[in-house]
């Protein structure tokens, strides 16, 4: 029989009431660590020439938690960094997309999830799954992603000068890799002292795009929200402009753009001090 989910909040991104607390996020510059070693960290060293996944269609969110407060806040502050980034947002009535629990036991719930087939697996190969499960931090994400070839899109080409578009290039190196689901599963356990703000933002990272984890001994923990759970004491209160720069190059640049693109883009933006 099937376990019950913790109090499920429902939360649909388009329709979600943003509260002057939850105001777009204004992150503090951390100048910790060269910009270009960061944002890679961050991103977690992806191939250069290939693109990044992002979400196919527009978000759909749902938080699931054991305090219906909490969650509502988690979502709304999710929401609140998914428009920074120039994610499009799903209206009322949509499927979830996206989803992020909080669990008391975080491994049995997946073990679960995954032995009756949930959706958020299906697009996942068995290889994928042990992968994700054997992270290191406390909290596991599974994105199952799809190549969905759209060509003469604009892809993103970088020179000596600005970044130019160009279009049609007729190359599987150039094709879009879609995230179709992604869910986050934080295990109650660990979240220790972190703040709902921190909690959301850490989700909302790894949620919205394909991360790394920061190392415990590495000089990046107070740069990026990602360390919240290797070093809790040297990490952030919110996402970091390098974080919100990353994810605003993934969202703004072409799907065509290979991630050596998104993370100059993110680089130079993180460098500008904008956020």
């Amino acid at each position: 029989m099937m376990r019950p989910m913790p109090a499920l909040i429902a939360v649909l991104a388009a329709a979600v009431s943003v509260s002057a607390a939850a105001r777009e996020p204004t992150a503090p510059h951390t100048p910790t660590d060269d910009s270009a070693t960061l944002v890679r960290a961050i991103a977690g060293g992806p191939d250069a020439r290939r693109p990044l996944a992002r979400l196919r269609n527009p978000l759909c969110l749902m938080v699931a938690a054991p305090d219906e407060a909490f969650g509502r806040i988690v979502a709304e502050r999710i929401t609140v960094n998914a428009k920074a980034a120039g994610v499009p947002l799903r209206r009322a009535g949509c499927t979830p997309n996206a989803l992020v629990t909080f669990s008391q036991n975080a491994a049995e719930q997946i073990a679960l999830r995954r032995e009756e087939g949930h959706r958020f697996f299906r697009g996942m190969s068995e290889k994928e799954i042990d992968a994700e499960l054997s992270g290191r931090d406390p909290a596991y994400v599974f994105q199952a992603v799809e190549a969905t070839p759209r060509w003469g899109e604009g892809d993103a080409v970088l020179n000596d000068g600005p970044m130019v578009y160009w279009t049609k290039e007729r190359s599987y190196l150039r094709t879009p890799q879609d995230l179709v689901t992604t869910l986050v599963v934080i295990d109650n356990g660990a979240t220790g002292d972190a703040t709902p703000t921190q909690l959301a933002d850490y989700a909302t990272l790894r949620l919205l795009a394909q991360t790394g984890e920061i190392a415990a001994d590495g000089p990046q923990a107070s740069g990026t929200i990602l360390s919240l759970f290797a070093v809790p004491a040297a990490a952030p209160a919110q996402m970091t402009r390098a974080d919100q720069a990353y994810l605003r190059s993934l969202y703004t640049l072409p799907r065509t753009a290979f991630a050596e693109e998104v993370l100059a883009a993110a680089e130079a933006d993180a460098s500008r001090g904008g956020g």
